[in-house]
């Protein structure tokens, strides 16, 4: 095990921490390392890699998300 698994890190997407091996998963997209911490911040992630990778605000990719993922028809 090196540093960089060992060393506390947070979610790229909701911020939750996701210290040593206890991330869900690190996934690279131009060259950076980016900690995710459940199927869904990875779901997330891959929508807008390239989003984040510019550092642009996390709480707006998730606004977006979830207006992508509403219902098509809400219950009655």
């Amino acid at each position: 095990m090196n540093a960089e698994d060992t060393k506390a890190e947070t979610c790229i997407v909701c911020g939750k921490a996701t210290d040593g091996t206890a991330g869900f998963a690190h996934l690279y997209h131009q060259g950076c390392r980016f900690p995710l911490c459940c199927p869904m911040c990875v779901d997330v992630f891959q929508r807008h890699s390239d989003r984040f990778a510019r550092g642009e605000r996390p709480q707006s990719l998730l606004d977006e998300t979830v207006a992508e993922l509403t219902w098509k028809n809400p219950p009655h």
